[in-house]
């Protein structure tokens, strides 16, 4: 036996050596493990985490020997598993109510710090009576100590890559959310919860959304991890009055953090969590209200500072754009085909929900513009839903859709007699929008005499009837308007009103096209490919790269609408379960294959310079990224180019560094 510490000196600088070439945590596990069995002649053991969640222990390593048959033989509650996670140092064992392994009548277990929150432990058994003391114990403890940095270095390194993970997934969702019902939802806070307990090293928490009807708060399956006192209900309820309702409702109340680190003697406490000391909960703020809570709670006293609360104050504003777009397809799936889901995920995309976030508070008009297919309809919906007219009406006016003669009548109704067919009273479409919100879409069709009416119902708020000769009717409808014409260019012709152009354009909102942002393109298509596999029954399951590179050199001139039909076009016509480039519209395809003969029938110098140039630079932004796996901060240093311009560089040439990690 090596116990001795001369003896030992060669298998521990070989054990410290092999550690640190492992990669990963679990192959530190193994080397620490190997190392222990080999040290000690043992041939039975494992190597275990505590798993708050779980109420047990985890074996992350074990040998081939068989575990005594007892259903709570792992379980954090039995004394001799509690007792192994209050050690300090490495200790011998006899007692049969702690052994683990069939057979066997000794043990030497040893703590292993993974992490400040992340116990482990190290279990080693025989089936034969040996001979264990001082110098064992001594050998297990410097294994343990040599191999402890390496540990502590790899747990980092691991808690970073999951955290990047639900970075990467939570992100992942704004643009590839496919069929976001109610348990997608769910899913998503779970996702956010992971992340928030991840950044403040607990393991206990939950998120709350609020009912802002009833005033209390959902509670979504996935979106509750620790070790409740009790199950809990799908909603919280204020208590009656003179009772105080919990943290929770106050932080809902007031919109503000809390945090408490010793809730014995805090009197807003309502205890969820068994054991708890400590509790913070910030809010989800939308719109200066809170809309949801995060709550994370610790075991230990004083765990939470104010810099764990700073952390999910960041956390709670960078997700809550994309709770709201959940929250926004969930209450519309029911009257709208396939639910309002707006998708994109570039900076241009950013600006557009800010902006619409800023004016759905408002009662201001909003005018949408942008190139037909971009979304305006769905940003239409948004506003609405984002507003405080939620709960009535949305009525749709399509302008391009509905001849000029019967576009008035449409608008402001008519009483019967009015013209020739009007056999009876007709309520306009702002008057059935009363207390809601009218979207009128393509707004630039209108003819010069409605413009002229328009503008004053936008005036003065009254509408009159065709042929009605009562007083006009005053009406609280906020205007929401859209175009893809050129109103600039229609004032100049003078097809459009200069002074109704400057009555819509209180708020002004720009959508980009699906080109400036066609690193969204992939998660949008993989959305699409779920949604019409599902609404037509094909079998398809994805697309082959080739075709969708093929896609991302494309324009969309008819931007999302037009994805969104190319690749439903291309489900159905599929004839294996992946799209591939035969599946695509020929149209398409062929316009793509004649751009690129043309531009390699260009000849000239600079035509072949810049080629070249853009080629070289996309192959070394690839293969940099694929070497630094996903890393800019990593990529832009070793090229030498500053972060700002290697972003715009990855824009340029539409690479998401996300895909190379």
């Amino acid at each position: 036996m090596t116990g001795t510490d001369r003896d030992s000196i060669p298998l521990l600088y070989d054990l410290l050596r092999d550690a640190n070439r492992r990669s990963d945590l679990k192959g530190v596990f193994h080397v620490l493990f190997r190392g222990a069995k080999e040290g000690l002649g043992m041939k039975e053991g494992l190597v275990g985490q505590l798993n708050p969640e779980k109420g047990a222990l985890d074996i992350k390593i074990k040998t081939s020997g068989k575990l005594i048959e007892r259903p709570d033989l792992l379980a954090s509650e039995r004394r001799p598993v509690l007792e192994l996670f209050g050690l300090d140092k490495p200790t011998i064992q006899r007692d049969e109510e702690g052994l683990f392994f069939r057979g066997s009548v000794c043990q030497i277990v040893a703590p292993v710090l993974v992490d400040a929150e992340a116990a482990g432990v190290l279990v080693l058994e025989s089936s034969m009576e040996r001979e264990l003391g001082e110098n064992e114990i001594r050998f297990v403890e410097r294994m343990v100590e040599q191999t402890a940095n390496v540990i502590r270095l790899r747990s980092k390194v691991e808690s970073s890559r999951r955290e990047l993970a639900a970075w990467w997934d939570v992100g992942r969702r704004i643009v590839n959310p496919s069929d976001l019902d109610v348990s997608e939802l769910d899913t998503l806070l779970g996702k956010i919860l992971q992340l928030a307990l991840s950044r403040t090293k607990t393991s206990n928490g939950i998120i709350l959304m609020a009912d802002e009807a009833t005033g209390e708060l959902v509670i979504h399956s996935q979106a509750v991890m620790g070790d409740l006192i009790h199950e809990v209900p799908e909603k919280l309820r204020r208590r009656k009055r003179g009772r105080a309702s919990g943290i929770v409702f106050q932080v809902l109340d007031t919109n503000s953090p809390y945090l408490s680190n010793n809730i014995a003697k805090d009197p807003n406490y309502i205890p969820l969590f068994k054991g708890i000391s400590s509790h913070l909960s910030v809010p989800i703020s939308f719109q200066d209200r809170c809309i949801g809570v995060i709550v994370v709670e610790s075991p230990d006293p004083n765990a939470f500072t104010l810099e764990e609360q700073k952390v999910l104050e960041e956390l709670s504003q960078n997700i809550v754009t994309l709770v709201r777009r959940a929250q926004l397809y969930e209450a519309t799936r029911d009257t709208h085909e396939r639910g309002i889901l707006i998708r994109g995920q570039s900076e241009e995309w950013k600006e557009v929900e800010h902006r619409m976030e800023r004016a759905a508070a408002t009662n201001a008009i909003v005018i949408l513009r942008g190139e037909s297919g971009t979304g305006k309809e769905l940003l239409a919906h948004a506003i609405h839903f984002n507003s405080k007219r939620k709960d009535c009406k949305l009525v749709v006016v399509n302008s391009a859709a509905i001849p000029d003669q019967l576009l008035e009548s449409t608008l402001f109704g008519h009483v019967r007699g009015a013209f020739t067919g009007a056999s009876f009273d007709r309520m306009g479409e702002f008057e059935k929008a009363d207390g809601g919100t009218i979207f009128l879409d393509e707004i630039g069709e209108l003819g010069p005499p409605l413009q002229a009416k328009l503008l004053r119902v936008l005036q003065t708020g009254e509408i009159q009837k065709i042929g009605s000769n009562a007083d006009a009717r005053r009406v609280d409808v906020r205007v929401i308007a859209a175009t893809s014409r050129n109103l600039e260019q229609m004032m100049k012709q003078g097809t459009f009103r200069e002074d109704l152009y400057y009555r819509l354009h209180v708020v002004p909102i720009w959508l980009p096209p699906l080109r400036d942002y066609r690193a969204s393109i992939p998660g949008m298509i993989s959305s699409f490919i779920s949604e019409a596999a599902r609404e037509y029954g094909r079998p398809v399951k994805g697309i082959s790269g080739e075709a969708q590179e093929l896609l991302m050199r494309y324009d969309f001139p008819g931007n999302v609408r037009e994805l969104r039909n190319t690749i439903e076009q291309a489900v159905i016509m599929a004839r294996s379960d992946m799209i591939g480039i035969d599946d695509l519209p020929e149209r398409l395809v062929k316009e793509l294959r004649d751009g690129q003969r043309r531009a390699s029938e260009s000849r000239d110098f600079k035509s072949i310079k810049k080629h070249m140039l853009e080629d070289f630079e996309r192959s070394y932004l690839q293969d940099l990224l694929t070497e630094v796996q996903g890393n800019v901060s990593r990529a832009s240093e070793i090229s030498g180019i500053n972060r700002v311009n290697f972003y715009k560089l990855l824009r340029r040439h539409d690479l998401d560094a996300g895909s190379f990690r």
